[in-house]
């Protein structure tokens, strides 16, 4: 609802207006007017949202696997031919080791998390899970959500179709450098490849998969039963959903249900005791992210309201979760403000949220927008833990922040940089593995790294995990403190400091015309945004309720 305005209305404004009583409205005074800008309508044909499936892996310590992989190695005094050393001489033996050349390496394509590689014995590569101790020589792959009998398979994944290739495109490079050097050196190009230019190069198509395999495999054909056409097909389904309904009793189509774990209270690190449901058809954002707080955290969600000096959105609201500030948003009025609050804090705790916030919001973005790209370039980051060993890498691979880096941007937004010191300290185990422990305020972490570099990283999630433990995923720690969340700011401060520059424009005696169309260009956009806000009716309250004479008693209205 938009503030009233002092201007008359004439009745042919509220023609057809479904809140606003018909009638002669020039005896009503001008402030007891309000404009309706829009309404809340729930979307009943959204898909219901699929269940979040991830459970708990413990990962074996780095020592276990030195153990593992090196068990059955006797320490001996001979070398390499068998023969004893001599008395007093140092004790040292050689050994000749054989491994494959590596060839045609993907840097685009990473280990799935639990997964290591290493070196068997008869020189080939061996990938193994360090949890469920199963090993395989061809490398695995993440499927994520794709097809799981339509996916274009990874080049990597056939290990000797892979090596072929890169053979043959080995030979052609030398065939290359030899026929361009002319008795010059060979220099080799830079080469830069895309992530699209890679993922059409090292993939195979199934039928190019066949092919191959054809060549080393026998294939037998199979009949199965096909229909005539696709109407057959869906008259084939309808009847078997109809059968299924039939067979018992099930809730409304339309029905859509949040279920989240009970934090135990006891030990917040236990298993959940329960799981409480909830069905946010009719709630606001708002009920629904007080519910979800209260029952799943234990915790109740405050609110800081600032008053700013946009005059388009002049409030803004931010969630704060045990001292810990979540989702913000502004809006014309504190109520606007908290609502925007309540989504951008659901599109953190609850990542699933954000397809039904997209589908409710009544503001329509266009295909392809900047907004709509960056947040799908964060959704490879959703499926992924916080405290997931590939996070760094990954962050480098796609230019976000690294967890470091997070680190300092939270605890900068959070706390006082000097109420909260980072420590570190590195202590060597063996020759690889040594223990790097960090310390901020009253939180530790402890992690077993290989260098000093990769514990920092990882060392930083484990405290991001400490001060966020309602966020599971490094997406929505992105959201919070990445790339999209700095760039909002320097935005600001840019636009700021173009309109400083724009008074060293003026001279004397003479209007400041840089200064005038920054100002028309400004308005233009504060017409844009109102033209998509335009009022559908007018709602006047009942004389008998009381209006606030002031502006200042909006501080006072309870939200």
């Amino acid at each position: 609802v938009e503030m009233p305005s002092d201007k008359p209305v004439n009745g042919s404004s509220l023609a057809g207006c479904p809140v606003a009583h018909q009638g002669d409205y020039k005896d009503i005074e001008p402030l007891r007017i309000f404009h309706i800008l829009d309404e809340y309508n729930y979307n009943e044909n959204e898909e219901e949202a699929e269940e979040e499936q991830g459970s708990s892996e413990s990962d074996i310590s780095d020592n276990e696997i030195e153990a593992m992989l090196e068990d059955g190695l006797k320490e001996g005094n001979q070398d390499g031919k068998g023969h004893k050393l001599r008395k007093g001489s140092a004790q040292y033996s050689e050994h000749n080791y054989v491994t494959l050349e590596e060839l045609g390496r993907n840097h685009f394509d990473l280990l799935p998390e639990g997964w290591i590689q290493t070196t068997h014995k008869s020189g080939m590569p061996l990938y193994l899970h360090k949890h469920t101790r199963v090993c395989t020589f061809a490398r695995p792959y993440y499927l994520g959500q794709g097809s799981v009998r339509r996916h274009n398979v990874p080049l990597s994944a056939i290990p000797c179709l892979q090596y072929r290739r890169a053979l043959e495109e080995e030979k052609r490079e030398k065939e290359k450098l030899a026929t361009t050097s002319n008795g010059q050196l060979p220099l080799r190009a830079a080469k830069i490849e895309t992530a699209e230019e890679n993922k059409a190069s090292q993939s195979l198509l199934p039928f190019t998969l066949q092919q191959y395999c054809k060549s080393l495999f026998r294939f037998r054909s199979v009949q199965r039963l096909r229909f005539v056409s696709w109407t057959d097909r869906r008259r084939y389904a309808k009847a078997r959903r109809v059968e299924r309904q039939h067979q018992r009793p099930s809730f409304p189509p339309d029905t859509k249900l949040i279920k989240f774990a009970i934090q135990n209270s006891d030990d917040p690190d236990a298993k959940p005791k329960s799981e409480w449901i909830m069905n946010p058809n009719g709630k606001s954002y708002i009920c629904i992210l007080h519910e979800y707080v209260q029952h799943a955290l234990k915790k109740q969600p405050t609110y800081e309201f600032k008053a700013l000096e946009n005059p388009s959105t002049p409030y803004s609201a931010t969630v704060i979760i045990s001292g810990m500030r979540y989702g913000s948003g502004t809006g014309t009025s504190k109520k606007q403000a908290k609502l925007s609050a309540a989504k951008a804090s659901l599109e953190v705790l609850i990542p699933e949220m954000r397809e039904k916030i997209r589908n409710d919001s009544k503001a329509a973005k266009r295909p392809g927008s900047s907004v709509e790209e960056e947040d799908d370039s964060l959704s490879i980051f959703d499926a992924i833990k916080v405290e997931d060993p590939r996070v760094a890498e990954f962050c480098a691979k796609t230019t976000e922040p690294s967890p470091f880096a997070i680190l300092l941007t939270c605890l900068q937004r959070n706390f006082d940089s000097k109420s909260m010191p980072i420590d570190v300290k590195v202590n060597p185990l063996n020759r690889q593995a040594n223990e790097f422990i960090m310390t901020v305020g009253n939180h530790r972490a402890r992690v077993v790294c290989k260098n000093k570099k990769d514990g920092k990283q990882r060392a930083s999630q484990a405290i991001l995990q400490e001060l966020h433990p309602y966020i599971n995923s490094w997406g929505s720690l992105l959201r919070l403190y990445g790339n999209r969340s700095m760039r909002n700011v320097k935005e600001r401060k840019h636009e700021e400091q173009e309109i400083t520059m724009l008074q060293s424009k003026a001279s004397l005696n003479s209007p400041n015309y840089a200064i005038l169309k920054k100002l028309k260009s400004e308005m233009m956009k504060l017409h844009e945004e109102m033209s998509k806000r335009k009022p559908i009716g007018v709602f006047i309250p009942p004389s008998d309720v009381p209006l606030p004479s002031s502006g200042t008693q909006l501080n006072k209205v309870d939200l």
